[in-house]
């Protein structure tokens, strides 16, 4: 499972870096005006704000998030305390993560797009998860919850690669679409 739970993560992270580079590339807007400007009050610039503040805000957390699990791996603590300092640190990690989006949206005075709502909601599930396991695993000190947990943590990164592809896929397709077409005077002759 956790060969799996690796392809997942590198798909993701591949994903983000697509999707930020279709917004650099296609975007109304360029990275610098999506990193420092507020949105234009059209609903195309404020999805594709939220949508860039919701992923490099994750792509940033992710590689962040990859120093502290090898961090937390090396300590030599014992299994308990690393099983503390692991659902704590991540549940932390990912409201950390949530406070960063909504304050650099406030900032930004943008609105939240769906597709950005529905990737919050995700990483609420997550610290509803990661908190759930670490009752199971460190207060109670069972391991109940390890089926759950794995399937749930594997669908929700599925999930959001689904979700981040999203846009990307769509914006690519119309490309496409609009550079084969057939013009007007090729098919009146």
């Amino acid at each position: 499972m956790n060969g799996i739970l690796v392809h997942i993560e590198l798909t993701l992270t591949v994903i983000k870096i697509l999707t930020l580079i279709v917004l650099g590339a296609f975007g109304k807007d360029s990275i610098r005006a999506m990193i420092l400007n507020r949105p234009e009050s059209g609903s195309v610039e404020q999805f594709e704000h939220s949508l860039f503040v919701f992923v490099f805000t994750s792509m940033v957390f992710q590689l962040i998030a990859i120093v502290i699990r090898d961090v937390i791996y090396t300590l030599d603590v014992g299994v308990q305390a690393v099983r503390q300092i692991f659902y704590i640190g991540f549940s932390i990690h990912e409201g950390l993560f949530m406070v960063a989006v909504i304050q650099w949206h406030n900032f930004k005075r943008c609105n939240f797009a769906k597709i950005t709502t529905y990737g919050f909601y995700v990483s609420g599930m997550l610290v509803i998860l990661l908190m759930s396991r670490y009752v199971d695993r460190v207060v109670f000190g069972t391991d109940v919850l390890k089926v759950i947990y794995t399937q749930i943590v594997v669908l929700t990164n599925v999930f959001m690669c689904l979700l981040m592809a999203a846009y990307p896929m769509q914006k690519l397709l119309q490309f496409i679409t609009f550079k084969f077409k057939p013009s007007s005077r090729q098919s009146g002759d």
